[in-house]
């Protein structure tokens, strides 16, 4: 399945996810079913893995009653998500439908890969290895539990399916990264390279923050991208962690709402 484009271009980081389950749809037994009009883009998985993949994406900054009738005839009883720009009349009406507000989000982007230097040294205690055997892969899951206050079950509900892939080291569609601090796994980040190189899932543990132990992560993941001979990358931030991705030179271009059934 080719992913329209249209989201490409709006969202590339959500286009690298809707890729990645296309890429993986056959091995784990899911059909992948997109809906575009003049106003929408629709997005889900049957049969349904989380609502973490079932999106509904404003084409522009309104949504009306007749576009949100469409978005819940189009997922019926599955949990979604809707993201659009900031927009109070927006946010009122979804509200009033009994969608929660879940986050502010910015979408970014770093450029000129090939012209950009992502070397570091690291200290002696500092290691960073890809999760290329089970035991690294369970601490990466564990670094991402603390660091996004989730349980190992709703981890491996939204990215078990995975696990496979990320341990096949010869696959680079799909690759992972933790920062080991004395021996201790405290940071991760992951990227998924399809027709754009999206970096997901950067986390660091409660006690190791502070350190730049994101930056080196991200560092690492750029570095990959340009052994693959991407020139650009993208990512989607939280508000509180955009100054991280800045400082190795992601820009933000753009701010969405995410509201969650």
């Amino acid at each position: 399945m080719k992913i329209d484009n249209i989201i490409s271009k709006i969202d590339p980081s959500r286009h690298a996810v809707y890729e990645m389950l296309d890429y993986v749809s056959d091995k784990i037994g899911i059909k992948l079913i997109q809906q575009k009009t003049a106003d929408l883009f629709l997005f889900k998985t049957e049969p349904s893995i989380d609502s973490l993949y079932n999106y509904a994406h404003s084409l522009n900054v309104k949504l009306s009653e007749a576009d949100l009738a469409e978005i819940e005839n189009f997922f019926g009883e599955e949990k979604f998500r809707i993201k659009i720009s900031e927009n109070k009349d927006v946010k009122d009406l979804l509200l009033a439908r009994g969608l929660k507000f879940k986050d502010s989000s910015y979408i970014m982007e770093a450029r000129d890969l090939d012209r950009k230097d992502y070397s570091y040294s690291l200290p002696d205690n500092i290691k960073i290895l890809p999760a290329d055997n089970p035991d690294i892969l369970a601490e990466v899951k564990m670094i991402f539990c603390e660091a996004y206050g989730c349980s190992p079950e709703a981890y491996d509900r939204k990215h078990g399916f995975l696990d496979q892939l990320m341990l096949n080291g010869k696959d680079k569609h799909i690759k992972t990264f933790i920062l080991y601090e004395n021996d201790i796994p405290v940071s991760t980040g992951a990227y998924y390279a399809f027709n754009n190189f999206s970096i997901e899932n950067i986390g660091t543990r409660n006690s190791a923050r502070g350190k730049g132990y994101a930056g080196l992560i991200m560092k690492t993941l750029l570095r990959e991208a340009q052994k693959l001979n991407y020139s650009q990358a993208c990512l989607v931030s939280s508000e509180s962690g955009a100054q991280v991705y800045k400082n190795v030179g992601f820009e933000a271009l753009a701010k969405n709402d995410t509201y969650i059934k």
